[in-house]
């Protein structure tokens, strides 16, 4: 009997060295938060940018840019929300910044001609933002973590962007109820040798401006 003792002692003992090394189960947690709080945003002109028609034979430049365009951009909320405004480039991979020079991580594409040469690209800038009546500075994130100032920069594609209070003095989203600010668009066209129109060739650019609650 005790020798049997001893062995169920040593059967339990391994039992749980083996519990201990390698579990046979792993855990999943689905988290988030509903907030009450919508957000609305807005672009005035219908967020259209016309630049019109523009002759091939004025693109005589080495780069052609066109009259910036200033539309308003405002986001509206239910209460005061702590959000970020995410920019998609709809036409990823036709900027045509990295052919002349730039890095392309900072332009938006508008398209290409009909024997697939990127026609240019196009910029967006935030400027005068103004967070419930009060004017703050513009920042900006990649991941919605670290946050940085943004007020004379231009805006990259999927970045986020918020306002936050100088006061605090380490850039952070502050929540606001209505945001108004100016959105500047910035189109450069490709000189007409690089592009050899020899059609009707559309303007083509698209983003998307998405509101992120953080």
């Amino acid at each position: 009997m005790k020798k049997l003792r001893n062995l169920i002692a040593v059967v339990v003992a391994l039992a749980g060295v083996g519990q201990t090394i390698a579990a046979s189960n792993v855990d999943l947690s689905v988290k988030g938060t509903i907030t009450p709080s919508a957000c609305t945003p807005l672009l005035s002109n219908g967020g259209i940018v016309d630049h019109g028609k523009v002759s091939a034979q004025d693109l005589t430049g080495s780069l052609n840019p066109l009259p910036p365009v200033t539309l308003e951009l405002s986001v509206t909320c239910a209460a005061s929300t702590l959000f970020a405004i995410k920019s998609t480039d709809n036409r990823q991979g036709t900027s045509a910044d990295s052919e002349e020079g730039g890095s392309g991580l900072s332009t938006f594409g508008i398209g290409l001609t009909h024997d697939g040469k990127k026609i240019g690209w196009y910029t967006l800038k935030l400027s005068g933002a103004l967070a419930d009546g009060v004017a703050r500075p513009v920042i900006e994130s990649v991941d919605g973590h670290t946050w940085m100032n943004a007020d004379t920069s231009i805006w990259q594609p999927s970045w986020l962007r918020s306002v936050y209070d100088a006061a605090v003095g380490v850039p952070s989203p502050m929540p606001v109820q209505t945001l108004v600010s100016n959105l500047v668009i910035e189109t450069t066209l490709r000189n007409v040798r690089a592009l050899a129109i020899d059609q009707d060739t559309p303007i083509d650019g698209s983003a998307t401006l998405d509101i992120v609650y953080l």
